[in-house]
Formats: C-alpha cells, structure tokens, sequence
C-alpha cells in the first residue's frame, strides 16, 4: 500500500504552543550533549536555552525538506521512502544508534528497509525524535506502542500506556492482556493487571480474562481484596479459564488452584468441584484434612417469625462469603443464650410460654440429639453466656419482663450442676458478652435504663473489677472479641448504628465507622481476619437481612451477600467437622 508523504513545517500558532515545544525541544536537548565527552564545560557562556530550540526548528525544517539527510528508510511493497538525519535519530534512540554504530559497509547503512512497522507509525515516530511530540489516539495506540518499544523510545511507550489505560473503555481489556504479553513491557503489565484486580467482577461477567497467562493469575490472585471478590468467585473464574484451552493449560492447573485458600471452601465443594480437577486430588485431600482442624462458625436463632416454634442455624460458607441454612431445631422458647462445649450446643433459659425459664436444652452436632439438660438454679431471659476454661456462666439476665438480676451462675460438665458465683456489681440484663483471656466482660445492657457501663470478671482471682464505660448506652449490643480488641456494635431499644471498640491495655473505648443500616438485637462474629455484623431489627419490628464487614484498612463497612432468613443470632464457633455435620 502506498503511504502519502505527509511533511510540513510545524506552525507557532500561540504562546503556549511555543511553551511545549521550547520545553520538549530543551529536554532533548538536555540529553545530548553538544561538547566533545571529556572535555572541560566552558565557562563564563550564556546557557541559551533558546538557541538549542531554533537550531532544532531549523533542523526539522531540513528533514522536512529533505536536505543534508544520509540515511533512507524503505519499505517491502510499496515506492513510499523517508530520509532523516543519522545524528539526530541516534541521539533519539538508543536503538538507532546502536544501528548505526555498527561498520558502514558500502553505504549499507544509507539505505535502510523497514520490515516490522507500517509506514505511517515509523514516520510519526521519526517526527516525535525531531520534536518531541506525537499524537495518540485509539486508532494507533497498539502500533505506536509496539513502534516505541521496538525504537526503545521510551517516553512515547508510556504515553501510549497512559492512554490506554487512561482510555481503557475504548480498548477490549482482553486484547491488551495479549498486547501486554507481546511487547513484554513490564510496567504496561503491572498497571494492566491491577485494573484487572479493581474491576475483577465485571471483567468476569464479560468474558475479558481468558487470555491471562498462569503468572497473571497467580499476581491477580494475591492482589484481590478479600472484602471484595471470594474465592469460589476466583476458582470458578480459574475454571473456566482453563475449559477454554485444556490441553495447553492443565499442567498449571494444579498451581493456580492451590493459590487459593482451599480450606475456605467446604468438603462438599473440594469433593465434588475441586478433587476431580487434573493434579488437584492432592490438594483437595490436604485441604479436606486441614479443615478438621479448622474452626466453623455457626448463627443459631433465638428469635425469629416462630417465636415458640422452629429456630433456624445458619452455617458461614468461607469460599461463597455468606451464611447459608444448615438445619432447623423445634425450641419452644425465645430470648434464649447459646453456647457450645463438647460436641453440643446449649440453649440456655429465654421466655416460654410459662415464662421466664431456667431450663437448659443441649444439641449434640455428631449424633444431631436434643438432650434436657440440668436446669439453672434461677430462670433467666436475656442471659449473658460465656464459656471459659470448661465451664459455661450464666450472667445476669431477667427474672420476668421488667426484673434485671445481679447474680451469676456456672454450669460444671463434670458434675452436672449449676452454682452461683461472686454478682455483678450493677444487674443488667440484654448485656454483651466478651472473653478475653481470662476475663469475662459484661457490656452495656439495661436494668430499669439503658447502660454504658462496663464490668470485668477474672476467673483467677474470682473478682468483679469495673471497667471505663462506652460512649453510647446499649441494650442487646453485638459485642465480639476481635484481634485482641473488644468490639461493641449498635444496641439500645431504638436503632443504632454507632460502633466502639475497646483497647484492654489501655482500658479505653474508641468510636470506629458506623455501621451502614442502623438496627438493633444484631449479632457480630469475628471470621479470621474479617469482623461481621448481621441479622436484627429495624423499626418497631422489621426483621433486617443486612450483613456487613469492616473494612479496618479505610475504616468503613461493606455490604454483603444477605442473610436466607432474618432474626436475632447468636454466633458460636466449632470445629468444621462437626459443622459440616449438619449438612449431611
């Protein structure tokens, strides 16, 4: 094809036009040097900055005219030809002076044929190491780059890399991966790829990751943000990456997969999903084996649609990042506590229909057996329950709809009973509870008003000892122990959405992000490395779905999948394999 020569002398048409060109031309000239090397500086010479800029304007004009040039450019299967000045495009291009650095045989070197670059994208290229300026648009951002790149013109290749990925709606991502890969320009890479890690979602959707390479995936696997994209979001991304060419990607298969966090995932999905997988039966046995030893965490309903009826426990999916339906038990009661020890969940006092009570039901997970425990000595609603060094305490609590208690309990498995221990100092019912060491603390709840305060108990010394109360008064505030932080998270009758955290140390409480749906009756679990907040009530009696983790590093929180059915939760931790029991 025959490419028009397009030559002109560049017009000033403004001052600032005359700015970019006087400072492009004074850094190219700064980078030659217009001395013999190793030659002293001269002295007392105006540095005429302007000077060089004139004598470049006078030189472009030569190239456009065609005059004093000694190198002629050809190209395969056309008549078009550039000549241009050896001088100046050697001190543009590390890559032409190392051409014409090489022995000039029979004037080889003043003709030149131009084989792995179209006409147009050489002559711009020319132009921009005459003047420093280039055009870039959509059109011919993949030509000039990949020009640049070859000329070693390394200011136009990040040009062309800002462009695209400053204009990135106008390219398919999936063709700059293979662009990125075939220029091997590392930092078009790394840019490239962490827009891949923002955008991860809505890339998948579109089908625009299947061109990655098994490098760009294992970068991309450990950018993601864990608050954002799960990992059954990135496995499945994986697999279906790999169904696209499998011959030529099983081999790294296997390498990718076990970039993931596999015990986040439950037995059920690294069976049937991940252990058939060529080279990955291996990794699913570990990570099976692992999970044994795993924690799960499980939200059991104490109040719900069925007050007096069937209760739900939901079981926290880590690979999905949501909570779903583990099974359902029939608890004739509401405003019950729940705690686990030794293979059981205990529920313990709550409202009846006879009232306030003090029985105690537990629910064996390996033999799924609901079994009548021994009663408390005083009936109790709104309990706080704590479980430490094998003995579960019961704290405080109602006695009926309006009498807040002072006394404590402690249920012993070895002796199957029930006996009281040093009261609180203030009754309260509807409190938080946190373990910390050995100090249980008992947050906020009410007596005839709500309550900020705060007390500790130590099971060495078997003392009660004040603690510095919360900015906010809370009933039935979420409360957790969360990386070595006290956490309490809403409360009070009304909606609340305010959150405090407590350093133990310091014995100090500090306001963090609230949260984003003010309610109340929530619960909070701390998952690994992820504090949760889900379930409660909005209004006079909106049962709320919203779930939501706190972002530590920015100090907010993120909506998350929503709970599959509403009320009021408490979360226990067990061990996986007894979890996963349930859903057998």
């Amino acid at each position: 094809m025959d490419f028009p020569l397009k030559r002109s002398v560049s017009t000033l048409q403004s001052a600032e036009q005359r700015k970019v060109i006087y400072f492009s031309i004074s850094i190219f000239f700064s980078k030659m040097s217009l001395s013999v090397s190793g030659l002293p500086k001269p002295v007392n010479v105006r540095n005429d900055v302007r000077h060089n800029w004139e004598i470049m304007q006078v030189v472009y004009k030569l190239y456009n005219e065609e005059k004093f040039t000694d190198v002629l450019f050809e190209f395969p299967y056309t008549e078009y030809k550039i000549t241009a000045h050896r001088l100046i495009l050697a001190a543009a291009s590390p890559y032409f002076l190392e051409l014409f650095a090489e022995p000039d045989e029979d004037g080889a070197c003043n003709t030149i044929t131009v084989t792995k670059m179209d006409s147009d994208t050489f002559e711009q290229l020319l132009i921009y190491c005459y003047n420093g300026q280039t055009d870039i648009a959509a059109g011919n951002a993949e030509r000039m780059l990949k020009g640049a790149i070859l000329l070693r013109l390394h200011v136009v290749v990040d040009i062309c890399v800002n462009y695209m990925l400053a204009h990135i709606s106008d390219f398919l991502v999936h063709k700059l991966i293979a662009l990125a890969a075939a220029v091997e320009y590392k930092p078009f890479e790394t840019r490239l790829l962490a827009y891949i890690v923002e955008h991860f979602k809505e890339l998948q959707r579109n089908a625009e990751l299947f061109d990655l390479n098994a490098a760009q995936w294992k970068f991309i696997i450990k950018e993601l943000d864990v608050y954002i994209v799960s990992q059954a979001d990135i496995f499945w991304a994986i697999k279906s990456w790999y169904e696209l060419k499998v011959g030529e990607r099983q081999q790294q298969l296997s390498d990718l997969i076990g970039s993931l966090t596999l015990t986040e995932f439950d037995s059920e999905f690294l069976t049937q999903q991940i252990k058939p997988l060529p080279g990955c039966a291996g990794l699913a046995t570990e990570a099976l084996r692992m999970r044994g030893k795993l924690p799960a965490w499980l939200a059991v309903q104490n109040w719900g649609d069925d007050w007096l009826g069937y209760k739900d426990i939901l079981l926290y999916n880590e690979a999905q990042e949501k909570w779903l339906k583990a099974t359902r038990l029939e608890i004739k009661r509401y405003f019950f506590s729940t705690a686990f020890m030794e293979n059981s969940l205990y529920f313990i006092g709550g409202r009846s229909m006879d009232g306030t009570s003090k029985a105690v039901l537990s629910y064996n997970l390996l033999t799924k057996t609901l079994t009548t425990m021994p009663s408390m000595k005083q009936s109790r609603q709104s309990v706080g329950v704590a479980v430490l060094h094998n003995f579960i305490y019961a704290i405080g609590g109602k006695a009926g709809n309006t009498t807040p208690l002072l006394s404590v309990e402690r249920y012993s498995t070895s002796t199957g009973r029930w006996q009281y221990m040093p009261s609180m100092a203030v009754a309260r019912a509807s409190a938080g509870v946190a373990i910390l060491h050995d100090n249980i603390y008992i947050i906020g709840g009410k007596d005839l008003r709500t309550l900020n305060t705060v007390e500790r108990y130590n099971v060495v010394s078997n003392s009660w000892f004040p603690c510095s109360a919360m900015a906010d008064a809370r009933e039935s505030p979420a409360v957790v122990v969360h990386q070595g932080f006290i956490y309490a998270l809403s409360g009070r009758f009304t909606d609340l959405k305010t959150v405090e955290r407590y350093d133990p140390q310091q014995d100090k409480w500090t306001r963090i992000a609230s949260l984003n749906v003010a309610r109340r009756y929530i619960c909070a679990a701390s998952i690994h490395n992820q504090l949760w907040a889900f379930g409660g009530v909005i209004g006079p009696a909106q049962w709320d779905d919203t779930v939501e983790v706190y972002d530590m590093t920015n100090d907010k929180w993120l909506l998350k999948k929503k709970l599959p059915v509403t009320g009021k939760f408490d979360c226990v931790m067990v061990p996986t394999y007894l979890a996963e029991n349930l859903l057998k």
